[in-house]
Parts: C-alpha cells; sequence; structure tokens
C-alpha cells in the first residue's frame, strides 16, 4: 500500500511539474510575441519620426541658394541615412532579443 501510494504521489508530481513547465513555456511564448509587436509598434513609430524630420530638414533647405542648399540637402539626406540605419538596427537587436525569449 505504501508502495502503491508513493508510486502514486511520484506520478502526479511529475504531472504536476509537466503542466507548470508547459505553462512556463507558453507565457514565455506570449511575452516574446508581446515583445516582437512592441519592436514593430516602435519601429514604425521611429520610421515616421525620421521621415518627418526628413521632410522638415528639407523645407528648411528650400530657403537657401546655391551651394549652402546644396550642402542642407546632402547633410538633410545624410542625417535621415544614419537615422533610419540606426532606427533599424535598434529593431533587428529586438527582434533578436524576441527570438531568444521563444527558445
Amino acid at each position: 500500500m505504501n508502495k502503491l501510494l508513493a508510486s502514486l504521489s511520484v506520478a502526479l508530481l511529475a504531472a504536476f511539474m509537466n503542466t507548470s513547465a508547459i505553462a512556463a513555456t507558453d507565457a514565455a511564448k506570449a511575452d516574446a510575441k508581446a515583445m516582437e509587436e512592441k519592436a514593430d509598434g516602435n519601429y514604425k513609430a521611429a520610421k515616421e519620426k525620421i521621415d518627418g524630420d526628413y521632410k522638415a530638414a528639407k523645407a528648411k533647405c528650400s530657403k537657401l541658394k546655391g551651394d549652402k542648399k546644396d550642402a542642407c540637402k546632402d547633410q538633410a539626406k545624410a542625417q535621415h541615412e544614419q537615422a533610419e540605419a540606426d532606427a533599424k538596427a535598434k529593431h533587428e537587436r529586438a527582434e533578436d532579443k524576441a527570438d531568444a525569449a521563444k527558445r
């Protein structure tokens, strides 16, 4: 009788631990999904801001003439491209973290 009770206790404990592990895995996957969605939203918002800043910078350049105007446009474009690269790199790092959380 004691052996049967011990066997049942071990089986119940194993089943409970397995259920807990599955629940923890599901929670981790949900967290990873939320991280991905947040990263996507942040990237989209960053891109919109970057594009708005670029348009504003180009508008300021339109008031200039000659070489100053060309230099202003070049600088605005370079800043825009750098900001896009930074946002993309940040987004990729966030996606990597979300992917790592899935495992």
